[in-house]
């Protein structure tokens, strides 16, 4: 299995995950220039629209998923984010960040609640 499918593998788990607890998936692989966001849900309880970044990894990768989310790609996020909120109904929204970390082949899902 390569990268691209690994990685498709690993959103696929995550927006199951988010619909099965409270969350409709707004946005996937939503792209602003350069930029892109894995996944924009909307939390159903609160609405509070969320940016999550999926991270997969198999056997043999290193380190956590999450720490893959350094400074650079947070700036990144935040840029994209800034983008989606300005065209989708204004920056007024709540917002958040979340990480999904996916484990495989055990499909095991660790989401991180306000990441950064």
């Amino acid at each position: 299995m390569n990268t691209a499918e690994t990685g498709k593998i690993g959103e696929e788990l995550a927006a199951r995950h988010l619909r099965r607890h409270g969350f409709r998936i707004l946005e996937r692989n939503w792209r602003s220039h350069r930029h892109e966001i894995d996944i924009i849900a909307r939390e159903k309880r609160t609405g509070t629209v969320v940016f999550v970044e999926v991270k997969t990894r198999t056997p043999g990768s290193y380190g956590r998923p999450a720490d893959a989310v350094d400074r650079n790609k947070q700036r990144f996020l935040r840029l994209a984010a800034e983008s989606w909120l300005l065209s989708n109904g204004g920056i007024e929204q709540p917002a958040r960040f979340d990480v999904i970390e996916v484990f495989l082949p055990e499909k095991t899902v660790n989401h991180i609640v306000n990441a950064f």
